[in-house]
């Protein structure tokens, strides 16, 4: 069965397929060497009304972002994490047909025989479900960020709006209005995305890659009012700059799939020390 659901993007509506996420019992060896620390402290969340004012000017009267509410974003306020580890990257087709292989999982609907191509094995993992993310992230150990948790290891404890700084930079980061090198890749490949860290400059400060742009990414946190939808975080290759602040969030349902959402992992610090 499929479902269209219209998330704010200015080129198409991403299409939705519910897939079943039941797993043999398996466990990974648990790896967090190619993780970022995020240490214990406040961070800046959230937008203040000034930063998106002129976003709301720019994009405000396009048709995807009329209904966007900037307002949800406010206010600007701090909040206390303890410290985490996350991913440096999306979780890549290497990584994810690891879990495949182990668990006899069903593979993603973009990987040709039930496996992924030369060419696809370091570009995330796509057309994976938050259930079947979260089941991955179990398996290895971890697990999804909260949108809190993402927030923070995207913009750093200051707040900026993206993770380079508070302008936006189209040599940064792979979105829509990127340089053309950064999102060849997905335009040649469109159910493929563009190859991790491949963008140079879309860096946090805290060494985190691609949180900007590529794709949108899965969280653990869900809709108050529609528990069934869960919060999206990040800009992807197809998205315009507004979609790459750190702030920006958007939510679809939770049993859907997309050629423009992956997925990264995190695991507590004090868990990770006792491995």
């Amino acid at each position: 069965m499929k479902t269209f659901f219209k998330i704010f993007i200015p080129i198409a509506l991403l299409v939705f397929v519910f897939v079943g996420t039941s797993v043999k019992p398996a466990t990974a060896f648990k790896n967090y060497s190619n993780m970022e620390m995020v240490p214990a402290g406040e961070f800046w969340m959230g937008s203040a009304p000034e930063e998106t004012k002129g976003f709301k000017e720019k994009y405000g009267n396009r048709e995807p972002y009329k209904s966007y509410p900037f307002e949800k974003e406010q206010p600007k306020r701090k909040v206390f994490l303890k410290a985490f580890l996350i991913d440096r990257h999306e979780v890549t087709n290497r990584e994810y047909l690891e879990f495949v292989a182990a668990t006899g999982h069903k593979p993603p609907v973009n990987w040709e025989g039930g496996s992924p191509s030369s060419e696809q094995l370091d570009h995330p993992a796509l057309f994976i479900s938050q259930p079947e993310a979260a089941a991955y992230a179990r398996w290895a150990g971890k697990r999804l960020p909260t949108e809190e948790e993402w927030e923070k290891a995207a913009r750093g404890p200051d707040g900026l709006i993206f993770p380079w700084g508070n302008a936006f930079d189209p040599f940064k980061a792979a979105t829509a209005e990127s340089d053309l090198a950064f999102i060849s890749g997905a335009l040649c490949a469109i159910h493929s995305g563009n190859r991790v860290e491949i963008a140079p400059g879309d860096v946090s400060p805290y060494g985190v890659h691609d949180m900007a742009g590529n794709v949108r990414e899965w969280t653990s946190s869900a809709s108050q009012e529609s528990p069934s939808l869960v919060v999206i975080k990040g800009g992807s290759w197809v998205d315009l700059s507004v979609n790459a602040r750190a702030a920006h969030r958007e939510y679809v349902p939770r049993d859907g799939t997309s050629h423009l959402i992956g997925f990264r992992c995190v695991v507590d610090a004090d868990e990770a020390s006792s491995h």
